[in-house]
């Protein structure tokens, strides 16, 4: 599949879940703060964190669902194939 080799689509993803990883490590260290008790929680700063990754994530699971689903898929693969391979 063209997502999955290297150029534009695959750069795209890769991209996208690097930025996805960088919220989610901000938004965790915000929470181990917080259980820690070295800061304050507060659902403000918790929306603000989950805010800065959130446009990138949704756009992330709809690409993936289209290129995931069957109708894309079988371009590549028999039914057979994706049986074995290892999910």
């Amino acid at each position: 599949m063209p997502e999955f080799k290297a150029g534009r689509n695959a750069a795209e993803l890769l991209r996208q879940h690097k930025e996805i990883h960088k919220g989610m490590d901000i938004f965790e260290e915000y929470l181990n703060k917080c259980r820690s008790g070295e800061t304050d929680f507060e659902l403000s700063v918790l929306k603000t964190k989950m805010d800065s990754w959130g446009e990138v994530l949704w756009k992330h699971l709809d690409q993936e669902v289209k290129t995931l689903g069957v109708e894309n898929m079988r371009k590549y693969w028999t039914v057979e194939e994706m049986r074995r391979m290892p999910m």
